[in-house]
Parts: structure tokens; C-alpha cells; sequence
């Protein structure tokens, strides 16, 4: 057994992100950096340095065309796995993709046989104009989102006292609803038809209604950026976007309480245990 260190997890993590985009270019799918992943490449020129993940957006059509080879065969170079809601291999309504050699531990949730090193896809669907009937579909889905993680949320843990009083409350009328439904629900949300053809497209399924909303075409007229010496595509009006998502200050560090990760802990998996390992 050998649990990785921080730099350990970032070259696994990286190298998930190399290999996706070989594999894109194979499959003539475009993928973007956004969220912190964006934001370390433009303020660090990789990874922020207490971060511990990777995210990447794709269009909902190259999403879609992605989820189509995944069903055939969603194993990349052997060790690598697509995973999501729409395969039945995740309980989230976007992909990751898992590094199947590594065994994770999160502090707060229990992601069971899809505890592995993961990097987040996340599909960009076209929204309203309108701020108020985006802000409405996003409501909904916040409210679906918060059910589904309460679905595998562990009892008595959390970041603040409140989530660890009132987790155990809410949990019970939150499997009632269930991980099926929710995520149905929400991605019939995201893909609502009635905004099909908006010039405008967001992180419906995990985003919020006034962050991250984007011109469809600065996708179709993309930048690239370099993130830990590797280059990559990301949305041509980066810079609105990190200021929207982020504020106008997005260069400079936050307060260290407000430095979040995932309180992540890695192993290698044994091959000579099944792939498990002794923790």
C-alpha cells in the first residue's frame, strides 16, 4: 500500500488530463479548462496550490457524442474509465473520467466502487437570456443537486456544525426522493428545448444562475492557456468569465479559510488484493 502525496495526485491528475485530450482530438471533441482548473492555469500556471482536482467543460453536443463512444467502450488506455449518471455507472449528472489505479478517501461523502482519482466533465447547456426564468431553472436544480449529495453524504460529518447537526435530519427525505429521480430531473432541466439555439450557454447541472454564463461562441473561437506546461483550450472570454464567477479580484489569493479542497487522501490500488487496498 502507498498513499500518495499532494505532488503524486497532481501529475495522476494530469496525466488523466493528457490523455483525454489525445483522446478528444482522436474523436474530434473539444473539451475547455474552467472553474478553479481555469483559474489556477491563469493565476499559478497550473494548479492552485491547495487545490486537489481538475474540471473541464464541453458543449452539450460534444457531451452527448462523448457519452455515445462511453457506452460502446469506456475504458481509455486500460486504466482509465468514463463514468456517469447516463451510463449507470455514477450517481452525478456529468461524467468523470477515474483513474482505476488509485483509491480515494473524501472526508464528507462516500462515492463507494467509484472511490478512484477523478477529473469532472461538466456539459454547458444552452440557457434563457432572461435572468429571471435562468434563475428559476436554477433554483430547481439547486434544490435537486443538494437531495442528491445528501443521497451519499456521511452522517455527523461536515465542514460546519450545521451540516453536521441537521445532515442526519435531512438524509432520510432525501433517499426518499433518490439518486434516479434527481438526476433525471435535472438533466431534463438542463436540456430544457425551450432555450435550444440561445446564444448563451451555462453549467446548468452543477453551476449557478449568474456565475458562469457564457456566449456560446467563445467556444467556437477558443484560447489557449497554459495549465502545469501542457496546453489547453478554454473559453476565448476567459476573462469575463473569471471575473463573473470569481469577482474582479480573481488574481489575488483568498484568506486561508477560504482555501477549500476536497480532503482528498490517495492510494495506489494492490493488484495482488483485487485492486483494493488496506486503509
Amino acid at each position: 500500500m502507498k498513499e500518495l502525496t499532494t505532488p503524486e495526485i497532481r501529475k495522476r491528475l494530469l496525466d488523466i488530463l493528457v490523455v483525454f485530450r489525445k483522446f478528444c482530438q482522436e474523436n474530434n471533441l473539444n473539451f475547455y479548462l474552467c472553474a478553479g482548473t481555469l483559474l489556477g492555469a491563469v493565476r499559478h500556471g497550473g494548479f492552485i496550490p491547495w487545490d486537489d482536482d481538475i474540471d473541464v467543460a464541453m458543449l452539450r453536443d460534444d457531451y452527448d457524442k462523448l457519452l455515445d463512444i462511453a457506452r460502446d467502450n469506456p475504458i481509455i488506455k486500460d486504466k482509465y474509465k468514463i463514468i456517469s449518471y447516463e451510463l449507470g455507472t455514477s450517481h452525478y449528472p456529468f461524467l468523470k473520467i477515474l483513474d482505476m489505479e488509485t483509491q480515494t478517501i473524501q472526508s464528507f461523502s462516500d462515492e463507494g466502487h467509484n472511490n478512484s482519482l477523478w477529473i469532472d466533465i461538466f456539459p454547458f447547456d444552452d440557457v434563457s437570456e432572461n435572468t429571471e426564468l435562468r434563475k428559476k431553472q436554477y433554483r430547481k436544480v439547486g434544490i435537486l443537486r443538494e437531495i442528491l449529495m445528501l443521497n451519499f453524504a456521511k452522517f455527523g460529518e461536515g465542514k460546519t456544525l450545521f451540516k453536521r447537526i441537521f445532515k442526519p435530519l435531512l438524509i432520510p427525505f432525501a433517499k426518499l426522493v433518490g439518486v434516479d429521480k434527481a438526476n433525471k430531473e435535472m438533466i431534463r432541466l438542463a436540456t430544457d428545448s425551450n432555450w435550444k439555439g440561445s446564444p448563451i450557454v451555462g453549467d446548468v447541472v452543477w453551476g449557478e444562475y449568474n456565475k458562469e454564463i457564457i456566449k456560446k461562441d467563445s467556444f467556437t473561437n477558443p484560447a489557449n492557456v497554459k495549465f502545469e506546461g501542457e496546453t489547453f483550450l478554454t473559453m476565448s472570454t476567459w476573462k469575463n468569465y473569471l471575473t463573473t464567477t470569481y469577482g474582479d479580484d480573481y488574481m489575488e489569493l483568498p484568506p486561508k479559510n477560504q482555501r477549500e479542497n476536497h480532503e482528498l487522501k490517495v492510494w495506489l490500488r494492490d493488484p495482488m488484493k483485487g485492486g483494493e487496498v488496506d486503509i
